[in-house]
């Protein structure tokens, strides 16, 4: 299920490792990646604490911040502050039905959202 996103043709003008790109239809990354940004995805790169990645869970794709707490929990964040309630905690459990699709291509490593 795609609600959010749209799939694009694939063009020269990508960066280097791009293997898919979405446009994102939504402010839950914002400022990082804005609402009709186009976003790169590499797949064979999985993003490593506080990168953005794509996520599959429960049906649906997911756009966040990806970071584990010292318990093992997988923490999916929104960007925005005031989309925290968005965010995603997904237990030791529950955090083996969560595929990563891959790493979103930024220019440099974001840091810890502003609210967490």
């Amino acid at each position: 299920m795609l609600e959010d996103y749209r799939l694009i043709p694939r063009s020269d003008e990508m960066p280097e490792g791009t293997d898919f790109c979405l446009i994102l239809d939504n402010e839950l990354m914002a400022p990082l990646i804005n609402k009709g940004e186009m976003i790169y995805i590499s797949r064979s790169a999985a993003p490593e604490e506080l990168e953005v990645g794509i996520f599959l869970y429960d049906g649906r794709i997911y756009c966040r911040q990806y970071c584990e707490d010292y318990a093992g929990n997988m923490h999916l964040l929104c960007a925005n502050p005031a989309c925290e309630r968005e965010n995603l905690c997904l237990s030791r459990t529950e955090k083996e039905k969560c595929l990563c699709l891959g790493k979103v291509l930024l220019e440099k490593k974001p840091g810890m959202p502003v609210y967490w």
